[in-house]
């Protein structure tokens, strides 16, 4: 394997991984596949928001890994029928055991803490108060969109009060502070509620792991690899995701379990991909030394846009091939856009305000002038002007106006 000066830029490390998300360790994955010792170091993931390959500090699309020095496509052996057949296998993979894994990460509450922990530990303020959750955020999403959100464990919200309380009256407190379990109460009492919840996700759990492992199992057969004795893409995909719960010790190790029990199959070929990808195991990747940590007054800027004094709005190093000049008028043009985009929303958001405040009452404009009366006679005028007299009682305010 040739030494490089290819960099992987991940997400943050979660122990003994060097990410903590599949799209980095497949990357990874494959570019030690193809022969090419990347060193790994930890992304600007707060701002990208994706990991990458850089090669002499430009990004390296995927689609030309070939051109790094030494780079053997583990695909090049497949046919057009295999490929095409290893494309929809990793379209199967990416729709089913993505999801089961990112309920082991995300929805799971012993396991969350754990890879929370990572994120924040490589966040710098204010990016650690709100980038972790907007992550779990688009986790959840989509986890509930397949309805895996919040089975087989407890409650999140508003629901968390009651799983809470059921919990503290599955105990009794004895003297002297000591806690025995209450006796059994009715099939509403704390701890059997909770036991049965978590019974009944997971074997919700267990069965969808079945419904998408069996045929990966059918597919793989007593093979190795899925196509030959040498991993290719679609084996890579498939070990990214399974190394995030069989290679950690995390908590709830549900799905782990399954696997090494139920599909020893799949566990096998998970440990193959290791040892073949990384004889040397993961510590034996290299890793770069972190950047130092930003400043008080530079992570600060970090969170401000560019008009206002800050730098927001880095980005993955451009690898389009244009030159100096090309890139700095494209970089132009679109600080021209943000602008004119950022005044167009300050005008709407004026114009939105003045039109609130008239309509909710806020603000009133009294253009009829009925609340002046007007006298007049042959030599003075008089302004009568609605007001209260010396009682507090209401009454007209006489003005008396020259001629």
């Amino acid at each position: 394997m040739s030494r490089s000066n290819v960099v992987v830029y991940t997400t943050p490390p979660l122990a003994p991984l060097p990410a903590s998300d599949s799209e980095s360790i497949y990357l990874l994955s494959t570019i030690h596949a193809g022969g090419v010792d990347a060193a790994v170091q930890t992304a600007d993931w707060a701002a990208n928001g994706k990991a990458y390959v850089a090669q002499n500090g430009a990004a390296i699309p995927t689609d030309n890994f070939s051109a790094l020095s030494g780079w053997n496509d583990s695909d090049a052996d497949l046919s057009a029928a295999q490929k095409a057949e290893a494309d929809v296998w990793k379209a199967y993979i990416d729709g089913q055991v993505t999801d089961l894994v990112n309920h082991s990460l995300y929805s799971l509450p012993p396991n969350y803490p754990v890879i929370g922990a990572a994120q924040l530990a490589a966040c710098p303020f204010p990016m650690n108060l709100y980038v972790p959750q907007r992550l779990k955020g688009i986790v959840k999403a989509r986890l509930e969109a397949v309805g895996l959100w919040g089975v087989g464990g407890l409650h999140y919200g508003e629901a968390a009060e009651e799983d809470q309380k059921r919990l503290e009256e599955s105990f009794v407190i004895g003297p002297g502070g000591t806690k025995t379990d209450r006796a059994w109460s009715g099939w509403r009492a704390g701890r059997e509620a909770a036991e049965r919840k978590r019974k009944f996700g997971e074997e919700t759990i267990l069965q969808r792991a079945r419904g998408a492992f069996d045929p990966l199992v059918r597919k793989l057969g007593q093979n190795k690899f899925f196509f030959g004795s040498m991993p290719t893409s679609l084996d890579i995909a498939l070990f990214s995701q399974l190394t995030l719960v069989l290679s950690t010790n995390l908590p709830n190790s549900l799905l782990a379990n399954l696997l090494r029990e139920t599909y020893p199959v799949l566990a096998a070929h998970h440990d193959a991909m290791r040892a073949t990808i990384f004889p040397g195991g993961w510590g034996a990747v290299r890793r770069l030394a972190p950047p130092s940590p930003p400043s008080f007054v530079e992570s600060l800027k970090l969170s401000l846009p560019a008009w206002a004094g800050g730098s927001a709005g880095g980005s993955v190093p451009d690898a389009s091939g244009l030159d100096a000049d090309e890139l700095e008028v494209k970089a132009k043009e679109k600080e021209r856009q943000f602008a004119w985009g950022r005044y167009a929303w300050f005008a709407a958001a004026g114009v939105a305000f003045v039109t609130y405040a008239l309509s909710s009452g806020l603000l009133s404009i009294d253009l009829s002038g009925d609340d002046l009366e007007y006298d007049e006679d042959d030599d003075e005028d008089y302004i009568h002007v609605p007001g209260f007299d010396e009682d507090g009682e209401e009454d007209d305010i006489v003005i008396e106006v020259e001629a």
